[in-house]
């Protein structure tokens, strides 16, 4: 008979793949044997220890003397994968154990016993407390940011002050509600009566804007209402800002059908948007296989767009020579530190000199981007970055270097969101992070500016 997958080591098999080097993505092959029920499981406990993968390894730290090796075994990451279990989930704690230390196989049996005692003195100390993550900080004094590289933190800190750095690396450790944005607001009214006759009735929804709808609770997206009709697509309702603000720019310049370029677009929440609004969308991105998944959900969607596969740097790209648009689009490549609520794994993966390389790539895109766009058009820069050198900092280098732009005021925005760079030069803005609307579930962080083009 074949032996059933151990879904804690699968968990742990994963994790480490992650702690290597590999993306959650890349990582998740890991659970590919396990029955869904368990797969989804498995996922979760990798969720959980990267989150609070600074409060776990504190704790831990109580309990062991010398650290546990990484490699060759997996005795580390079956460590943290019960720790959570038991810190941190709903399941019974004799079963975390049992399960945990079942895992173990030839190359973790030197570790079996360290093991099962340490997963028993945190059972007994969560009892003695009785404060299983009520107050999160089990004896340690709960510090979110500390969860975080310590140039990540002090970014935050410097950039948003220490309550706000607080909240965004608290928001960073919990699960994120999921936002799905509608392409029109007439099929909103049957999601939500079909959602009460479905197995998902106990989810809640409420209306963030016109076309977005915040569910209380992540849940199998194909198993909800209009998901083969097309009707929505998942996207969190800051990511859906900036194009709010680029078509409010064109139809007060009485263009509602505007010919759009956008730049680096797949997987193409943004491209869907732009084409639900009537806009004439060419969609470009380098990846052959993300303008798979953007081809896939244009097609479920019923929604049309030109795809270009390319380098937006290339110099020759056949399909846009000579051609103009009236508005660009250019969803830049950045450190995307503001969704590591939905990618846990990016603080294991950046580091401040990437962001370094990052703004740069995004300057030379920008100055590239300028070729396409018509007189009188309008430039949409976007980052799912908290750093500001990925946003305020390169708009207002941008500006000064290209003197026939201007900055566009925010318009169909709500105002909290929008800022202003005080000075001379000054410019107003759109700037998210996970702090804002906290108390609903708070949302991703991005930066963007429109700048219109008012000569060559």
């Amino acid at each position: 008979m074949t032996k059933k997958p151990n879904c804690r080591r699968a968990a742990a098999a994963m994790l480490a793949a992650i702690e290597r080097g590999k993306t959650m993505d890349e990582a998740a092959d890991r659970l590919s044997d396990l029955s869904p029920p368990d797969r989804r499981l498995a996922k979760a406990m990798v969720m959980f220890a990267l989150r609070r993968r600074g409060d776990i390894s504190s704790i831990l730290a109580k309990y062991i003397k010398r650290n546990i090796p990484g490699r060759p075994h997996l005795a580390r990451a079956l460590l943290q994968i019960g720790a959570v279990q038991i810190l941190l989930m709903d399941i019974p704690d004799h079963a975390a154990v049992a399960e945990t230390v079942n895992a173990c196989g030839r190359g973790e049996a030197p570790y079996r016993g360290l093991i099962n005692a340490v997963l028993r003195k945190l059972i007994k100390e969560t009892k003695e407390t009785d404060n299983k993550d009520t107050n999160k900080d089990w004896g340690l004094g709960y510090d979110p940011l500390s969860n975080f590289p310590d140039w990540m933190a002090s970014n935050w800190l410097e950039n948003y002050g220490d309550e706000t750095a607080q909240i965004i690396a608290d928001m960073h450790c919990q699960k994120p509600q999921l936002d799905l944005c509608f392409k029109s607001t007439d099929a909103i009214p049957a999601f939500m009566d079909a959602l009460k006759q479905t197995d998902t009735s106990s989810l809640s929804a409420d209306p963030l804007s016109p076309n977005l709808i915040r569910l209380s609770d992540t849940a199998d997206v194909e198993t909800l209402p209009g998901f083969d009709a097309g009707d929505w697509w998942v996207q969190d309702y800051a990511a859906t800002l900036p194009v709010v603000w680029l078509d409010k720019m064109l139809s007060q310049n009485m263009t509602t059908d505007a010919q759009i370029l956008d730049l680096c677009a797949a997987p193409g929440g943004k491209t869907m948007q732009l084409a639900a609004l009537g806009h004439q969308v060419t969609a470009l991105d380098i990846s052959a296989a993300r303008l798979d998944r953007l081809k896939a959900n244009l097609s479920r969607t019923r929604l049309k767009a030109d795809i270009i596969q390319a380098d937006v740097m290339a110099d020759n790209i056949a399909q846009l020579t000579d051609k103009t648009f009236d508005a660009i689009l250019l969803d830049a490549p950045c450190s995307a530190t503001g969704t590591i609520r939905r990618h846990p794994d990016l603080p294991l993966h950046r580091r401040d000199k990437d962001v370094l390389k990052l703004t740069e790539i995004q300057k030379a895109m920008l100055d590239h981007a300028d070729q396409w766009l018509s007189i009188g058009g309008m430039l949409t820069y976007v980052t799912c970055s908290l750093d500001q050198r990925e946003g305020e900092a390169q708009i207002k280098d941008f500006l000064d270097r290209h003197p026939n732009y201007e900055a566009c005021a925010p318009a169909g925005l709500p105002e909290e969101l929008c800022n202003q760079m005080s000075g001379e030069k000054g410019f107003s803005y759109l700037r998210t992070t996970p702090a804002n609307w906290h108390d609903k579930g708070g949302m991703d962080g991005f930066f963007a500016s429109v700048l219109r083009k008012i000569k060559a």
